[in-house]
């Protein structure tokens, strides 16, 4: 059984594949696991909410997700990365299901297993 991981950038299958960035560097394109850590860069996080890099970094700028950058300890002031707990994200996100007014909940209500039935008697 193989397991396909999404990309950011492309669907090609082939792990040599690069793809171009907006600098003219080339790079292998960003993969999910099927089974994500706890922890995950903002490409990552960005592919497993369907939304872009730029859009993550602007949520957690914002305070929008739970985030967190880490540096190295030995580099003051160097570069941070920024990691997102989808953890607490799929939490959250089980919480509000949970809090939702009975009236969300009614959806539930109008989707069945079965196959419907064509009305005959239907007003012309």
């Amino acid at each position: 059984m193989t397991v396909e991981a999404k990309t950011i950038e492309s669907e090609s299958s082939d792990e040599n594949a690069t793809i171009n960035t907006e600098a003219g560097a080339k790079r292998k394109p960003i993969n999910l696991s099927e089974k994500p850590g706890n922890l995950l860069s903002k490409e990552g996080f960005a592919l497993y909410v369907g939304k872009t890099p730029a859009a993550i970094v602007a949520m957690a700028k914002a305070g929008k997700l739970p985030a967190f950058y880490m540096a190295d300890p030995l580099k003051p002031g160097g570069h941070a990365e920024l990691w997102i707990s989808r953890k607490e994200w799929d939490k959250f996100a089980d919480q509000l299901v949970e809090d939702a007014p009975a009236e969300w909940h009614g959806w539930k209500d109008r989707i069945s297993a079965s196959k419907p039935s064509r009305g005959r008697g239907r007003a012309a």
